[in-house]
Order: structure tokens, then C-alpha cells, then sequence
């Protein structure tokens, strides 16, 4: 570096400029359900019960008798399938020569980057498992608020409640326009203070730029088949959080030193399953017309 001639210092700043993520979107018990958490310690899977459904009957006379009917019930299965991982070689000769912790700065990145991993496997998961919506018309300023209560009938048709949507940009900034003083922002709150939520139409709207640019999220599904999805034509996922069950096994963030180099690995890890409990507990909404899924049966090794 000179000025005029001469040449001048330079300083590297020990700040380091940020990199962006995906907003996060999962939270439990506001977007998705993590009830079954303590039951995956020790467990590869976890097999969740479910009463088999039963209709209202007409009524009956009095004194009359009872009758008696079997007691029935099924497996939803979820399989903890789905590892994220990520480790990051940090030489001490390295570390030593930058003017920032390295190793904290890189697992940082990692813990970001496996997180990120975490939350599209999730939407992939409700894409692949959720009910897709006929209509596919693209939304708009005059026809947002129809094409989201003709969502919310599907769900409320089948007894479940529509409490969240997971909105593009897109959506999400049409709603605004649409909504104006109409919606109410959340603030002020430690849990979504990474998201841009709030509440409109008596549903939690979730602004998820992940459906604007993710053209294949993938994850293991309960077959142990790997899904692949094109989030990138979704409009919105409209669901109940109840029915989404994301369980953790294993949520690992740590500094190793090595045996075999003078350093240090900055390794995470996160072994997840993911399930919607019935395919009738969400909607996907797209903009003109489905698209094709692969499916790729195998070990969990991750491969594509």
C-alpha cells in the first residue's frame, strides 16, 4: 500500500465481517413439536402411538345398553436418520497468525452451517409428507387472502388446526401489503428474534427465504428413503406444529485438539429424525404446477 510514493502500514481488523444463513424458523412448541424428545435417548427410532380414530355416533334412547367396541391403535414410526455434520481443520500456525480467535470463529460457522442443514430437512419433510394444493395460480395483492383461507378449509375439514405458515418472501411481503395495520408483529421475544414472525388471519405467519432459493432440500424420510424437494415454486406451508415431530438425538458442538496435526478440529454435529403425523396436517401452496421429487433408497451415509 502507498500513498503518493511512500509506502504506508496495513492493519487487518480483528473483526470479523459476518457471513448470512436462512432465518430460523423452527422453534418447539411455536412451529413444530418436540413432545418426543425424551424418548430418543438411547434409541435409533421412536415409535409414536396413535388411538385409531372413531366417529361420533348418533344418539340413543334412554336406558339403553352399551356397545362395546375393540380398542385399536397405530405406529407412527420416526426414524432418527438424518446427520448433519461438519469439521474444520484449524493449524495452530494458522490461529497464531490472524488477529481473531479462529477456532471459536469456525465453530461458530459450523454450528450456522449444520443448522441450516437441520431447518431445510424439516421443510423438506413437509413438503414431501404434506398434502399439495391444487391451485397453483400465483399469489397476489387481490387473491392472498382466498388462496390462504382455501388452505386453512383443507386443514380445518380435517379437524386440525392451521396455526402457522411458513410464507416466501414473496408471500410474506404481498401479506404485508395486503394486511397492513392488520398484522401484528411479535417483538420483543428472545425465540424469534432471528425470524421475522407475527400474526394475521389468526395464524402465525413465518417469513422462510429458504423457499425462495432452495431447488433441492433433502432428508431421510421414515423408510429411510433420501427425498429430495424444489422448495423454490412454494408459496407458503400452512400447517398444524402439532403434527410436525422434529426429535434430536444427538446435538454435539466441540474443539478438538488432534493427534494428527499441530491444531485443533472445530467439529458439530446433529443426528435428527423428522415426521408429520398425517399427511392431512399441511399444505403446500405452489406457483404453477408441481414438481417432480427423486427418491433414493440406501444406507444413511448420506450419498446422493
Amino acid at each position: 500500500m502507498e500513498y503518493g510514493g511512500y509506502n504506508v502500514s496495513e492493519k487487518y481488523s480483528p473483526i470479523i465481517e459476518p457471513n448470512f444463513y436462512f432465518d430460523a424458523i423452527f422453534q418447539p412448541g411455536l412451529t413444530f413439536s418436540d413432545q418426543h424428545q425424551g424418548e430418543a435417548e438411547g434409541a435409533g427410532a421412536v415409535k409414536i402411538f396413535r388411538l385409531a380414530a372413531k366417529a361420533a355416533k348418533a344418539p340413543k334412547k334412554p336406558a339403553s345398553d352399551f356397545e362395546h367396541g375393540a380398542a385399536s391403535n397405530d405406529l407412527i414410526p420416526l426414524l432418527l436418520n438424518n446427520l448433519q455434520q461438519e469439521s474444520t481443520k484449524i493449524y495452530n500456525v494458522q490461529a497464531g497468525a490472524v488477529p481473531y480467535d479462529m477456532a471459536d470463529a469456525h465453530l461458530a460457522q459450523s454450528t450456522q452451517v449444520c443448522r441450516e442443514g437441520w431447518q431445510m430437512s424439516g421443510l423438506a419433510c413437509l413438503v414431501h409428507e404434506g398434502t399439495a394444493m391444487a391451485d397453483t395460480e400465483a399469489i397476489t395483492k387481490s387473491n392472498i387472502i382466498s388462496k390462504i383461507i382455501e388452505g386453512r378449509k383443507s386443514i380445518r375439514k380435517q379437524k386440525a388446526s392451521a396455526n402457522v405458515v411458513l410464507a416466501s418472501v414473496e408471500t410474506y411481503s404481498t401479506m404485508l401489503e395486503s394486511a397492513g395495520d392488520k398484522f401484528t408483529p411479535l417483538k420483543n421475544d428472545e425465540i424469534i428474534r432471528t425470524g421475522q414472525m407475527g400474526y394475521y388471519l389468526g395464524m402465525l405467519w413465518v417469513e422462510c427465504n429458504m423457499l425462495d432459493l432452495s431447488t433441492a432440500a433433502k432428508y431421510y424420510d421414515y423408510t429411510g428413503t433420501l427425498q429430495t424437494e424444489d422448495l423454490s415454486k412454494v408459496e407458503y406451508i400452512m400447517y398444524d406444529w402439532r403434527g410436525l415431530h422434529i426429535v434430536d438425538l444427538l446435538d454435539m458442538a466441540r474443539l478438538k485438539d488432534s493427534e494428527n496435526f499441530n491444531g485443533t478440529l472445530a467439529q458439530v454435529e446433529i443426528c435428527s429424525g423428522y415426521r408429520l403425523g398425517d399427511k392431512n396436517y399441511a399444505v403446500i401452496k405452489r406457483c404453477g404446477g408441481t414438481t417432480t421429487t427423486e427418491s433414493e433408497t440406501g444406507e444413511q451415509s448420506g450419498e446422493e
